[in-house]
């Protein structure tokens, strides 16, 4: 079904379970994984709050850490081959010219759960890979816990 799965890695939880659901699908189907990262420039131009989204120190080390810890557990998996790849630019169009010269079977991407003015302002990563990439593209979400006095999701499961 899939010979290349691509997954946007971060330093988010939804970032990080991207990488993670993409890891079990291409151990599942047996095929290639790509996990891709996007460092933001480092220059007056770049947008302050992708340089906060994305914690690293000045030469990138924890976001480097956390890819190849995710490699490490893809190849624990089974899953080979395995290839990190590191972008550097704005998030959505770096990833997309990725895309255009790399088109993978399926691309997993996470949510960042911003409120909604903060993603009107920046735009949603997800939103636009799902309008644009030349692929189909999995949104996965983190699953958080419910808030005091909201009931969880719901139980599913065979009805009798």
């Amino acid at each position: 079904m899939f010979a290349r799965i691509l997954a946007c890695v971060d330093a988010s939880p939804s970032g990080q379970r991207a990488g993670t659901v993409a890891t079990e699908m291409a151990a599942r189907f047996r095929c290639g994984l790509t996990l891709l990262t996007v460092l933001p420039w480092k220059d007056r131009d770049a947008e302050p709050e992708l340089e906060r989204l994305v914690p690293m120190d000045r030469e990138g080390r924890p976001i480097h850490r956390l890819m190849e810890d995710a490699e490490a557990a893809a190849i624990h998996q089974g899953v080979a081959p395995t290839e990190i790849v590191y972008l550097r630019g704005r998030v959505v169009e770096a990833i997309l010219e990725h895309l255009e010269r790399r088109p993978p079977d399926l691309v997993v991407v996470g949510t960042r759960g911003l409120s909604r003015g903060s993603r009107l302002l920046l735009g949603s990563v997800s939103s636009r890979l799902v309008e644009e990439a030349p692929c189909p593209v999995l949104v996965v979400r983190t699953v958080r816990a419910p808030r005091p006095g909201r009931p969880g999701p719901a139980a599913t499961g065979p009805r009798p």
